[in-house]
Formats: structure tokens, sequence, C-alpha cells
């Protein structure tokens, strides 16, 4: 994978089948709590990928998912790239 022109606070590569697709949402969520953000807030960022990686786990589980998690400004973005669909999920973060 090549660099990212911005900071990346985490960068994660997993297979998108089972267990792996659920410890990256597990992941995406709780740092999402880490960085700040209220329990809820982070659950739905959770729910947002889950939601996002599935289609593409459920129909090419050998394909590998990229997730991008960073704080940027007031909000926290997740990317989640699989094969040629990609999707960012944002959730805020406190002052």
């Amino acid at each position: 994978m090549s660099e990212s022109p911005r900071r990346v606070d985490l960068r994660l590569t997993i297979p998108a089948d089972a267990p792996y697709r659920e410890v990256a949402v597990e992941l995406a969520g709780r740092f999402a709590e880490y960085s700040g953000a209220p329990a809820d807030r982070a659950r739905a960022l959770a729910q947002a990928i889950e939601a996002a990686i599935a289609p593409v786990a459920e129909a090419q589980p050998d394909t590998p998912i990229d997730l991008e998690m960073s704080a940027q400004g007031p909000e926290l973005v997740v990317t989640a790239t699989a094969g040629s669909i990609t999707k960012r999920a944002t959730c805020p973060l406190p002052d």
C-alpha cells in the first residue's frame, strides 16, 4: 500500500471473511471511543463500517479490506476500501 499524503492514526488491512471483519468493526468503534467520541456515536460509526464492508465481504470473502482511521479536526474519519468500493464514515469528536 502506498503512503498516505495525510496523517493516518491507524491503518489496517484484513481479509473480508470472518472473524476478521468483526474484529475490524469492533476496532473502529473502540478507536472512536479512544479518540473521545461518546459511546453511542462510536457504536453508530462501527455499524456504518459494518454496513459498508458487509456487501463486499459476503460477495468476495477473499478480498482484502483496507481501513484507515484518523482524527481530522472535529471528527474521526474512517475510510474503508475493498476492491473498487470506497466508503467513508465519520464520527464527531468533542472539542
